[in-house]
């Protein structure tokens, strides 16, 4: 695991380092997708603020780019999603909220936790997530990140939020110029990038 995130980490520093050798004045930043416009060209982020792949906290700012400018510097496109993370210590889930546009943190009683459950698992695999039980008041999702099939009470009010706020939209990465900060001069999909095959 520490081998896996150290690579993780250098190839990062290798892409800066690339980026810097061109006299590259810019940054980096990386989030959760929880907005798209192919029409706009558009993407919207909530930034993680660790910069950590095993334990990330999306908390940060709420960031919208332009897409490149270059069709080449675009990776596959994400699925958004307003699931930011779940925090089972805390008893909380964290969520983009649409209507304010903002990160909101939701109260819940979580009542089955199955861990290492791999994508493949029967309990997984061809079954479509989140599941709404509103008799139950419950939700039941499937991490990818923490191999786990969780199910949790929620608020009543919490109930009738749409699928969108129970999915978790796929980990992006987007570099920028300074002088320019709302254009992204390239995105990769960090869920659907394997830097690691050969």
């Amino acid at each position: 695991m520490k081998i896996r995130n150290l690579l993780f980490t250098l190839a990062m520093a290798g892409s800066l380092a690339l980026l810097a050798g061109c006299n590259f004045d810019g940054g980096v930043e990386q989030g959760r997708c929880v907005a798209f416009d192919p029409a706009a060209k558009t993407m919207t982020i909530v930034v993680d603020v660790t910069h950590d792949q095993f334990n990330p906290h999306y908390s940060g700012g709420v960031h919208t780019f332009k897409l490149p400018v270059e069709a080449k510097d675009m990776g596959p496109a994400p699925m958004v999603g307003g699931r930011l993370m779940i925090d089972i210590n805390k008893s909380v889930v964290l969520i983009y909220d649409q209507a304010s546009k903002s990160v909101r943190e939701l109260p819940v009683q979580f009542t089955d936790v199955e861990k290492n459950i791999g994508a493949d698992h029967p309990k997984v695999a061809g079954k479509t997530f989140p599941v709404v039980d509103k008799e139950q008041s419950s939700v039941t999702v499937y991490s990818a990140r923490l191999k786990a099939l969780i199910t949790f009470k929620v608020p009543a009010e919490a109930l009738d939020l749409p699928p969108y706020a129970w999915t978790a939209g796929h980990e992006m990465r987007v570099a920028f110029r300074n002088a320019e900060k709302g254009q992204a001069i390239r995105i990769m999909n960090v869920t659907k990038t394997n830097i690691f095959k050969k």
